[in-house]
Parts: structure tokens; C-alpha cells; sequence
């Protein structure tokens, strides 16, 4: 009923009525317990089950898995972590296990386990410097653990309120050798923060914008905010990261990142990690160059800029004459290459018009702008079932808005994904071209409803979802078989593209063909080891199709289509 209501709301008072927006905004936080507590969050597909386990505390950012204990657990942001306790009639409970006294952040946002031990990272902010710190809670008999201090920094310059974006993922590559944090960074696209004057003429300083990299085997590490000395150092994995705050490497121990671009319209990123690369902040974000390098510019002259959203009111798109040069010695690494069928909305940099990139042959780098994606994890041992199998999975933390880009449920007002529904968990089906040396990716939305997801958690055949101030949530896929070779096609009936997917492990030859009810060939692809073809569907008249699919010299096998 409040979900009907607040939509009819949307619908009637657009993007006019702020004010009205922001009271029911407020509103609704006030009454959060309520209303969102009963919102439904609902699979795409029957191929999956979705329950609520538990409503969580408050302001959490991570959450992840201790296989010893067999337990998850959460955080939230000022430090308190809370272990979950499942019941067998299916809901759960948490119990405070420590908090910021015992570790020593008080801006947790980093939360991961490897062979029972605990791995931490965050911040200890002043109103004009923050210390980095990543610690390590190593497990004792009596069921304590004890906290080291594994990586602390000198004090550096912080911004004013909100721009911070701090020690966020951390994680152990899969050889157990390296420690790795990203360090997001102080400002929202590159502009002059000097934080009220403590720092003047401060941009983004030597510690940030960067995932670094710490071997096992020298920690204890102190950080120096010196460029010289951290480029000595050989921490310094790659550079010109916004906030890469996930990362996760897949089944091939390949390493990805997601990174969010700022209130410009700019798309947000998946990025494939190579060390010593740069991937462009401040100067390229969502494969688009900052309109700040150009000086002068008028943010009135760019369709990228909404004129009523927050940085336009804080003076960060103003014109900046001393807004450093594009460096002609430094090759930008570019996203990953979105072709859709989700999260590919981006505006057109000419017009201004929503477009939508698989409607338009082309793709997005990578992410509907404002979707803010979170909760990066890959199926790495490829335990589940096809359709899913050995794939990527990510979230959309913000709430969908209308054309411009505005939703009163947003936490922070505008910007918000335009047009975009938002708040889902998204598959991510990647492809390596060597013709790009990149990776291109299909995407399809698996399940909506959530509000603020901001972490995921996989364990077997569960994903766990975790939301930033609202539930707990389970999302179960069907475990792979061995006779688990069906030739499987989504969504089904479908009116824009079909995914055909199906097993390839030996990456044979493979050659699909789609036939009308008269005999007629529709189409018809040969590619070489892929597991996934994607077809426009939008091309073709409705009705049933067959499809034929033959993987080297193995017979082949149909499926029917349904165009509608």
C-alpha cells in the first residue's frame, strides 16, 4: 500500500516539488522500520528463491563469511561488528561481537575472512586529517581474538564533510600472499577541496585514488603520504580509482573492480585490476574526459550536468583554470564494455536525450550513471546452475529516478540511475576480446526490490544481500549437476535480446541458428568458445522459434523462443 502510494506520488509531482519529495523522504525514514520492512523484494525468474532472514542494524557496509565458524557476519560504519546466528525454522539473529574499542577503526568500511581470521579496514577521521588502518583479528581459544594493527598510514589531508571516500575493500589475492585495499578519493571529480582552508589549494593527495597491494610476509607497514616514497615502495598496485569499493577475482584469478564517477552523468565502472595501470580519475571517468580540463566551462553548456543537483550548489562543476592538464604519457585503462540488456542507460553527450545502448547497438562503460554498483562476487568454483554458472553478480545501490534523474526516496537527493528501475541484483556474463584487450559483458536483472544494497555475500549456492539499513537477505540459486546441459534461453518469451546459454568447457566451435515456424533461418552465429550468445530479438516478428545450437561435432540441440 505505502509503495502504491509513494508512487503515485513520483508520478504526480515529478521533479518540481523537492520540497514535498524531501518531507516524504524523511518521512519515510522515520517510518523506515515500517515501510520497508514490507517491501517485497521478488526473483526475475523462477530459476531463483528469495527470503528475508532478519532486519539488521543500521548504517552497515559489509558483510562476509567465517568458514570456520560457519557463521556470517556484518558491519556497520562506525565499527560495531555483529555475527549472525541462523535458526532452523529459517530467520536469524546477530549479536554484537566487537566494535571500534577493540580494533581501532572508528570508520570501518573493509570487512573480509580468510581461514578464520578477520581482516578490517577503515579510517580514523579528524575534522582536517584521517589515518588509514587495516587490522587482523586472529582467533584465540577462549573465543576472543587478538588485534593487530597490519598496514597504518601518516595523517593526511581529509576534505569537507561528504567528499572522503577512505579505506574501503580489502581482500587476499588466491594465492594467500598479498593483502589488497582500496583507497578511495577525497574529492567528488578532481575539484580543489581545502576543507575550510586547512588545506590549501589540496586536490586528491599521494595516498588516494589507489588499490594497493601488501605482501603477507612484510607486514607490519606504516604508510608515508609522500609521492616519492610511495612509488618506491612497490605498494602502489594501479592508480586513478574513484572508489573501487569491491573488488573480487573470478574463476580464472582474474581481478575486477567496481567504481562509482561522481553527480555528473558519467557512467559507473567495471574495471578489469592489471597492475601498474591507471584507470583515470580525475581526468576519465565512465569513459568520459572531465569537463573541468577544458577551461573555461559553463556547467549550464553540459548536458551531463543536472543544474539542480548537489555539486552544482557546492561549486564543484565551476569553472577551474588550474585544473590539471590530461597527462600525455599516461594510457588510460577503459571499463568494461556494457551491451545490456541492464544497467545501459547513459545519456547522450550532445543532446542530453536517455538512451539506452542495447537498444542502440552500442554498449555503456560500464553502468547506468548514479547506479552505484556494490557487493561485487563471482561464482568461482562454478557450483551453480546454468544459467548462472561461473558468472558475476553485483548490486545497484540507488534507487531508480525519473528523466532527470531525481527520487525523493534517494538518501542523498539527486543525482539517482535516470529511468533506470535500479536497486538489483545483476548477473554479469564476461567475455575476454582480445581485438580490445578488455573484457565485454551481457547483463540481466536477477532480482528488484532491494533498498540500499550495499554489500554480497556467496556462499555455495546462497547470496546473501545485505542492505544498508533495512534487511538481510537470501537468494538461492539451483546447484549445477553433471547432467546439467540444457540449452537454456532468457528471458523467455522476450521482446529485445535472448541470451542462449549452454555448456562449452572444452570451447569448441559453436553455431546457432534460429528458424521460423516456415523453415526460414533468422539467424545465424558461429563463434568460437563461448558459452553464451546474445540475439536482438526486437528484429524479429512474434511468434515461436526454434533454435538450434551445434557445439562442435556433438549433435545438436533445440529450444524453443517465444517473441513477443
Amino acid at each position: 500500500m505505502f509503495q502504491l502510494i509513494f508512487n503515485d506520488f513520483l508520478f504526480v509531482s515529478g521533479h518540481g516539488n523537492k520540497k514535498v519529495g524531501w518531507y516524504l523522504f524523511f518521512y519515510c525514514l522515520f517510518f523506515q522500520n515500517y515501510s520497508f520492512a514490507q517491501q517485497r523484494v521478488y526473483p526475475l525468474t523462477n530459476k531463483l528463491i528469495v527470503d528475508s532472514i532478519f532486519e539488521v542494524k543500521p548504517y552497515a557496509t559489509k558483510i562476509s563469511y567465517d568458514e570456520k565458524s560457519g557463521h556470517l557476519f556484518y558491519s556497520v560504519i562506525t565499527g560495531d561488528i555483529y555475527e549472525v546466528f541462523m535458526n532452523s525454522a529459517g530467520g536469524a539473529s546477530d549479536s554484537l561481537r566487537y566494535s571500534a574499542g577493540d580494533h581501532g577503526i572508528s570508520s570501518l568500511q573493509g570487512l573480509y575472512f580468510r581461514e578464520g581470521i578477520l581482516y578490517l579496514s577503515g579510517n580514523n577521521w579528524t575534522s582536517t586529517t584521517g589515518v588509514a588502518i587495516i587490522s587482523k583479528g586472529t582467533p584465540q581459544t577462549n573465543g576472543t581474538r587478538l588485534w593487530e594493527t597490519l598496514v597504518s598510514s601518516d595523517p593526511y589531508p581529509s576534505a569537507s564533510p561528504t567528499g572522503d571516500h577512505g579505506f574501503s575493500g580489502v581482500s587476499i589475492d588466491p594465492s594467500g600472499d598479498f593483502l589488497f585495499v582500496s583507497s578511495g578519493a577525497r574529492t567528488h571529480l578532481g575539484e580543489m577541496d581545502d576543507n575550510n582552508g586547512a588545506w590549501p589549494n589540496c586536490r586528491e593527495t599521494p595516498m588516494t585514488c589507489r588499490i594497493f597491494r601488501f605482501p603477507i610476509s612484510s607486514l607490519p607497514i606504516h604508510l608515508v603520504n609522500d609521492s616519492l616514497w610511495l612509488e618506491n615502495s612497490g605498494f602502489i598496485y594501479v592508480s586513478g580509482t574513484r572508489n573501487a569499493y569491491d573488488f573480487a577475482w573470478d574463476g580464472n584469478d582474474t581481478l575486477f573492480s567496481i567504481d562509482n564517477s561522481g553527480e555528473r552523468d558519467d557512467p559507473e565502472e567495471l574495471n578489469w585490476i592489471r597492475q601498474g595501470k591507471n584507470y583515470g580519475f580525475p581526468w576519465n571517468m565512465g569513459g568520459n574526459i572531465n569537463p573541468l580540463v577544458n577551461s573555461p566551462y559553463n556547467y549550464l553548456n553540459d548536458p551531463l550536468v543536472n543544474p539542480n543537483c548537489g555539486g552544482v550548489a557546492a561549486g564543484w562543476f565551476l569553472d577551474d583554470p588550474t585544473f590539471p592538464a590530461l597527462p600525455s604519457n599516461i594510457t588510460f585503462m577503459e571499463p568494461v564494455r556494457n551491451y545490456g540488456v541492464s544497467a545501459d542507460y547513459y545519456r547522450d553527450a550532445n543532446t542530453g536525450m536517455v538512451m539506452k545502448a542495447s537498444e542502440e547497438g552500442t554498449y555503456v562503460s560500464t553502468f547506468t550513471p548514479h547506479a552505484s554498483p556494490l557487493g561485487l562476487v563471482f561464482d568461482k568454483d562454478s557450483l551453480l546452475a546454468n544459467p548462472f554458472r561461473g558468472d558475476g553478480f553485483v548490486l545497484s545501490f540507488m534507487p531508480g529516478g525519473d528523466s532527470t534523474g531525481f527520487s525523493p526516496i534517494s538518501p542523498w537527493g539527486t543525482p539517482c540511475p535516470f529511468v533506470d528501475p535500479s536497486r538489483e541484483l545483476r548477473q554479469l556474463k564476461l567475455v575476454y576480446d582480445a581485438g580490445i584487450d578488455n573484457y565485454k559483458m551481457t547483463t540481466l536483472d536477477l532480482v528488484s526490490g532491494f533498498y540500499l544494497p550495499v554489500d554480497a555475500m556467496l556462499v555455495g549456492n546462497e547470496l546473501y544481500v545485505i542492505e544498508r539499513g533495512g534487511d538481510l537477505w537470501k537468494v538461492t540459486f539451483p546447484l549445477y549437476q553433471e547432467e546439467d546441459n540444457e540449452l537454456l534461453i532468457y528471458p523467455n518469451p522476450s521482446d529485445s535480446y535472448a541470451f542462449i546459454t549452454f555448456n562449452n568447457e572444452a570451447k569448441e566451435l559453436v553455431e546457432l541458428s534460429v528458424v521460423d515456424f516456415s523453415g526460414k533461418k533468422v539467424v545465424n552465429v558461429t563463434e568460437q568458445g563461448v558459452s553464451q550468445i546474445a540475439i536482438k530479438t526486437n528484429q524479429l516478428a512474434c511468434g515461436i522459434y526454434i533454435c538450434s545450437l551445434k557445439i562442435g561435432s556433438a549433435d545438436a540441440i533445440n529450444a524453443n523462443l517465444l517473441v513477443k
